[in-house]
């Protein structure tokens, strides 16, 4: 009798270190690498989480507005594929390469200055796993604006020294 019962321990024995070393192989992860994403006003921005053995656990795309130090407001945009939003301009696309990493990658098309913050993915566990990106938006016309006036100041400083150039060779001749 003893040595049959032993003989199941040992087999319960197996078959948890199996099970935890199948657990230890298909734990699941974000491993996302970029966590601030630039982009213009009315181009689309994406935002890219990689997630690394998700076993059917569903994944969460939020906005994030940050009240104070403590107090933020949070706005369900994705539940998986399921759309919270009622705003058009963002879309979430899923996709699975062959090591089994899934993109959960958030666009925003048209983007608005108004876009730019926090957007958390989420994916849910015992203990959820997430990941906090940050947008930020460039208003283009503003840069073209600048640029314009700084390529306008370099042909100033240009003409102004043809002209004291030429003003110098008048006066030496």
């Amino acid at each position: 009798m003893g040595y049959k019962h032993a003989t199941h321990f040992v087999c319960l024995l197996f078959i948890i270190v199996n099970i935890n070393l199948i657990l230890v192989n298909t734990q699941s992860n974000i491993i996302s690498t970029q966590d601030q994403v630039t982009t213009y006003v009315n181009q689309t921005a994406k935002l890219s989480c990689i997630i690394k053995n998700r076993n059917q656990r569903h994944v969460t795309w939020s906005r994030i507005h940050l009240i104070n130090e403590t107090q933020k407001l949070t706005y369900l945009l994705y539940v998986d594929l399921l759309k919270y939003t009622s705003l058009s301009r963002y879309h979430l696309t899923s996709t699975v390469d062959q090591d089994n990493k899934e993109y959960w990658n958030l666009e925003i098309h048209q983007v608005h200055l108004s876009d730019q913050g926090y957007y958390s993915c989420i994916l849910a566990a015992v203990q959820p796993i997430s990941k906090l990106f940050h947008l930020r938006v460039i208003d283009s016309t503003f840069d073209m604006q600048r640029e314009q006036m700084i390529s306008s100041l370099s042909l100033i400083d240009r003409s102004v020294s043809t002209i004291f150039l030429t003003i110098i060779l008048l006066f030496t001749i």
